[in-house]
């Protein structure tokens, strides 16, 4: 993007790729995985008219270097750092994906530093959304496409170098394309995460995910987001796998919350549906400011 600005940021142990664009309140966007990149440079466009966007690929993933305990304590502690260094005081945040459980988070640890949040495409903090999904997602690859991703599983395993990146593509290309509500533009609208030649990280991913889980999935978290006095959206694909009802009780407990659900979306709203989704996020932010 033309007004796009990179910058790598030392924090302890770690070097974070990072990328500002726009001007007006600040909003930082936080992508899934985990051990993904930073693939919401769309959505930040959808509204950088009205917010200076931060975004940035989370430690050990991508374009990031550094240590890593795998915990989500830690990835919080990213957050903060990153705020303290572009000397932000309170800004938006906005998470998609396991993005929205790392951005809720950051909210209940650091309230007085969210003016408000955006939870987009998130799985709640009910355990059985695993089971859940899984099942929801087994249902949408036919049996070729299953073994498929089975093989591929088997050799992403064993391989290395440059046949490991075809492969990891090939398989995130097709495992993602369930995400999206019109299957005949699944594997088109997939495509539009990758970013250049960047890897997933599956250590991150499955450490993280377990951690995170331990802290999102706690007996305590009810209350606790009751007492939330964030301003808040939550929305959600009405074809999701990750069932909308996960995302509905986030929702029903943060009093000050708005809750969509989107038609005609799975997981990848502002890529499925983009003038609907562009719409929403504009309305919200400008009814912060």
């Amino acid at each position: 993007m033309s007004n796009e600005v990179v910058e790598y940021v030392t924090v302890p142990d770690a070097i974070l790729w990072t990328a500002r664009q726009g001007t007006g309140p600040p909003l930082v966007l936080l992508h899934g995985g985990p051990g993904l990149w930073d693939y919401l440079a769309a959505m930040a466009a959808m509204i950088d008219d009205l917010a200076t966007v931060y975004r940035y690929d989370q430690r050990a993933c991508a374009r990031s270097l550094g240590n890593t305990s795998y915990t989500l304590s830690e990835a919080v502690a990213d957050l903060e750092r990153l705020r303290e260094h572009w000397g932000v005081e309170r800004w938006v945040v906005g998470g998609h994906s396991w993005g929205a459980t790392l951005g809720l988070a950051y909210t209940l640890l650091y309230p007085q530093r969210v003016r408000a949040l955006l939870y987009i495409s998130g799985t709640g903090i009910d355990p059985t959304w695993h089971a859940t999904f899984h099942a929801n997602d087994a249902t949408l690859h036919d049996a070729a496409e299953q073994q498929q991703l089975a093989a591929l599983k088997q050799q992403i395993a064993v391989a290395e170098g440059e046949e490991l990146a075809t492969l990891n593509r090939h398989y995130c290309e097709l495992s993602w394309s369930a995400n999206v509500a019109d299957r005949s533009r699944g594997r088109e609208i997939a495509r539009q995460l990758f970013v250049g030649d960047l890897q997933p990280n599956y250590v991150v991913n499955e450490r993280l995910s377990k951690d995170g889980d331990n802290f999102i999935e706690a007996d305590n978290i009810p209350p606790r987001l009751a007492a939330v006095d964030t301003p808040t959206l939550v929305v959600h694909g009405e074809a999701d796998p990750r069932a909308a009802k996960y995302a509905q009780q986030v929702a029903e407990l943060i009093p000050s919350t708005r809750f969509v659900v989107l038609p005609n979306v799975s997981h990848l709203p502002w890529l499925e549906q983009p003038t609907l989704t562009r719409q929403l996020l504009r309305g919200f932010l400008q009814d912060q400011v």
